[in-house]
């Protein structure tokens, strides 16, 4: 924006009664602002008659860093970015860190609009550089690790790790395994809190002899579902980290002839599209991608143009999805 008359920005915010950020929101067209700020901006702008360059009809990019080039839910992910920002006339830009050391020199000599950022954990240089260049930044945060002191879009793992064990306690399951992703990621911790809750509220004992951390495939998930299996009182039920790892355990039932639900019933997380087209189809914790997705756009506009204002974090409620995986323990 560039200035072509004696009346300043000032005058207009002093008009409009808000900052000169409010004003350069509103005539650069960028989110963050309400409708009635905008029209007391606009009202004041012809009141003074400020003059201003506006902008040409691409007003910026927004880049979206995927540690995880091939995860499953970066698909819903770039649906709910690209729908939000579409509508503000921002262009999405996708980029993998996934070995790329360069990414965050690039990002920088970009210069994008705001970045949102799928990594975990997000290291300490790429905070203070972002933060260094002034450059608005959310997390989303899809695994539980966004640094103290940053802007923050997650999801309510603790009660999705309870819901599920919920679920199965429901249908009479007492022997529960939990076969979870790695547990020093924060939301494989706070889903392993709410699975010892459930089974503690049902008045069931956890036993560590059916717990079992692995990375988020389905391979690894596949061998402990055996080893789990071969157990001398083996599990009527599985809990899981995510989809895929519920996928491998159905994987595994079905190599031992074990009948699903019928035999042994299996609860993933997530909710990605592979989910609901599995055989049998997967019970699920929802985490609301896309909705997420939306929300950090609406807090990426929120923090655009005030970057000392408070770090906003929030976690999106989780849902069950009940599908053909699961059903009543079987007895004898």
């Amino acid at each position: 924006m560039t200035v072509r008359s004696a009346v300043r920005m000032t005058a207009v915010a002093e008009a409009a009664n808000v900052s000169q950020s409010v004003v350069s929101k509103v005539l650069n067209e960028r989110p963050g602002v309400s409708a009635e700020v905008r029209r007391r901006v606009l009202d004041a702008v012809r009141a003074t008659g400020y003059r201003w360059r506006p902008r040409g009809p691409r007003h910026g990019s927004v880049e979206v860093v995927f540690g995880c080039a091939g995860s499953a839910v970066n698909a819903p992910l770039i649906r709910g970015l690209s729908t939000g920002l579409r509508s503000l006339g921002y262009v999405l830009t996708v980029r993998h860190a996934e070995g790329d050391p360069r990414w965050l020199d690039a990002l920088l000599a970009h210069r994008p609009s705001g970045v949102v950022l799928v990594l975990s954990p997000v290291p300490p240089v790429v905070t203070e550089r972002l933060a260094h260049a002034r450059i608005p930044v959310v997390v989303l945060d899809t695994i539980g690790d966004a640094p103290a002191g940053m802007n923050a879009i997650g999801a309510t793992q603790w009660r999705g790790g309870a819901m599920a064990a919920r679920h199965l306690t429901g249908l009479g399951h007492e022997r529960i395994a939990l076969v979870s992703g790695p547990l020093e990621l924060t939301c494989c911790r706070a889903r392993f809190g709410g699975y010892l809750a459930a089974l503690r509220d049902a008045g069931l004992r956890p036993d560590r002899e059916l717990i079992r951390a692995e990375p988020f495939q389905a391979e690894p998930a596949r061998r402990a579902a055996h080893a789990l299996l071969d157990l001398w009182h083996p599990p009527t039920a599985f809990v899981t980290g995510n989809d895929l790892q519920g996928l491998g355990v159905i994987e595994a039932c079905a190599e031992r002839g074990l009948r699903v639900p019928s035999d042994v019933s299996v609860v993933g997380f997530d909710d990605i599209d592979a989910a609901g087209c599995a055989a049998p189809a997967l019970t699920t914790v929802r985490q609301p991608f896309e909705d997420m997705a939306a929300e950090t756009i609406r807090v990426l506009g929120a923090v655009t143009g005030e970057p000392d204002r408070a770090p906003i974090r929030l976690d999106m409620s989780v849902d069950l999805v009940v599908r053909k995986s699961t059903g009543p323990a079987r007895r004898g």
